[in-house]
């Protein structure tokens, strides 16, 4: 498995590599799982060093919120750093994952994407009758 960085309860992954879209989403959700099972609450995942495939089409965004659903759920705020013409102007995968009861966020450097990750913000849980609430 690529390596995770962890400092306190943030995770950093930054992998290198060619792979297509789908390559890329089963290298993530690995990684996503095994933060989710350490406690990690924050992941940075920098996918400036991938290549390989073009710009996600809204199918592709789709199937990463899912994964992201999957291996972060509402547990982990996610924020993805990538180059500017991979992200969708209205961040489309990133408000359906949200949509889904995660929390993340696309940006196109680490020190936007960290800035957002120490600001505060309350994670969402799920109740019974699947209302999300802040805690």
């Amino acid at each position: 498995m690529p390596d995770l960085e962890v400092a306190g309860t943030r995770g950093f992954f930054r992998p290198a590599a060619s792979l297509n879209f789908e390559g890329v989403l089963e290298m993530v959700a690995p990684v996503l799982r095994h933060a989710r099972a350490m406690g990690v609450r924050d992941v940075l995942i920098n996918t400036v060093n991938l290549t390989g495939f073009d710009p996600p089409q809204v199918y592709e965004r789709f199937a990463m919120a899912m994964m992201l659903v999957d291996t972060a759920g509402s547990v982990m705020r996610v924020a993805v750093v990538a180059r500017p013409e991979y992200i969708d102007p209205e961040k489309i995968g990133m408000f359906m994952f949200e949509n889904r009861g995660g929390s993340g966020d696309v940006f196109e450097t680490e020190a936007e994407a960290l800035a957002w990750l120490d600001a505060p913000r309350p994670l969402r849980s799920v109740q019974a009758g699947g209302a999300h609430v802040a805690r």
